[in-house]
């Protein structure tokens, strides 16, 4: 029997980018429980944190963490890509819940690498989460929801290539927290900056392929 069709869930309790950082930090970084013997934690434990439904910050949560610093650890990009492509790729496919493939949720990063990264991007997430509430909330539901998906997939798809580029997987991964933001938040105003954001670094993609 098919999935019912994925939609629009209702604002979750962190409803913020400065909420998911302390949401993370709580959960996986400062519980115990939830740490490997080696003080890692693992994608599943993230992703289990958040919650299985709550699209909005599951997408978030690893385009979080390529944009901050703790994204300058090798490989971890290459990871983030993967999750945020498999997330994407379920909410169009219309899944009700997240499914990940054992070998990435395996996967681990030093917790406190972590913690430091979020932490050095706290004072951003806050002056941003001054201009996140819900307006314009049709931009973020309906079909604009499987849009929103859609170039999520593609970004996660072509990030890993720029990653061979310094600093260059930085702007689309943006683009994400972006689409993320506005739909954890119902926030149609941060979808548009998103689709502008994104089709301005599609231009600029395309002229240094020219």
């Amino acid at each position: 029997m098919p999935d019912k069709p994925a939609t629009l869930p209702p604002p979750a309790a962190h409803h913020d980018l400065e909420d998911v950082i302390d949401h993370i930090i709580a959960c996986c970084v400062r519980n115990e429980a939830a740490l490997n013997s080696h003080g890692r934690v693992s994608v599943g434990d993230l992703m289990d944190a958040i919650g299985e439904r709550s699209f909005g910050p599951l997408l978030l949560v690893p385009s979080l963490i390529a944009v901050s610093p703790v994204g300058a650890i090798p490989f971890l990009p290459a990871v983030t890509s993967a999750v945020i492509v498999l997330i994407a790729a379920q909410i169009l496919l219309r899944h009700e819940h997240l499914w990940i493939p054992g070998w990435l949720s395996r996967r681990s990063m030093d917790a406190r690498k972590l913690e430091q990264g979020l932490e050095k991007f706290r004072p951003v997430a806050r002056f941003i989460d001054h201009f996140l509430w819900p307006r314009w909330c049709w931009l973020t539901g309906g079909v604009f929801f499987y849009v929103i998906a859609a170039m999520c997939l593609l970004i996660g798809l072509v990030t890993p290539v720029l990653e061979i580029v310094p600093l260059a997987g930085i702007p689309p991964n943006a683009a994400v927290v972006a689409f993320s933001l506005a739909i954890t938040a119902r926030d149609g105003l941060w979808a548009l900056l998103a689709f502008c954001f994104t089709g301005g670094t599609i231009a600029w993609l395309v002229s240094l392929a020219l």
